[in-house]
């Protein structure tokens, strides 16, 4: 039997192990949920298997961690080295829910044709929203010139 190889190989969710050879002496991986919407918002994870089976349970992660591959992309780029000697700390670049840009709003604006485009984010998601409805009015009428 054959197996086919689509991109590079995703370790086991079970080895808690497996990047330590980049860590500095005495620290240990932290991983932390930084999904708002989460319940465990905030909450560390000092055991990568507790940290991946935390994003494969969990109901708000699951259109984000759908796939091992999916999985190991968010504990990469959320996990954080830690002396496990000191007392519990916040991960770097971490905004509590307090913070404005972590506020969820319901929104509504203009786009360029006058239609009323109504939505629910963080202002950051509101702008992004914004910034595409504005390309997608711009290809619109590139299109229509182009005719």
């Amino acid at each position: 039997m054959t197996s086919l190889a689509s991109g590079p190989s995703v370790p086991s969710e079970l080895d808690d192990e497996v990047d330590d050879a980049n860590l500095p002496s005495g620290h240990v991986w932290a991983y932390p949920c930084k999904l708002p919407s989460c319940p465990d918002y905030g909450k560390s994870w000092i055991l990568r298997s507790n940290f991946l089976h935390h994003l494969h349970e969990r109901e708000a992660h699951g259109t984000i961690s759908t796939t091992p591959a999916e999985r190991r992309a968010i504990e990469i780029e959320w996990r954080y080295s830690t002396d496990p000697h000191l007392p519990p700390q916040v991960a770097p670049h971490f905004r509590s829910r307090e913070h404005p840009d972590e506020h969820v709003w319901d929104y509504s604006f203009k786009d360029d044709t006058g239609k009323v485009i109504n939505g629910r984010g963080t202002l950051k998601q509101m702008e992004v929203h914004k910034a595409s409805r504005c390309r997608q009015a711009e290809g619109t009428q590139a299109a229509y010139l182009r005719s």
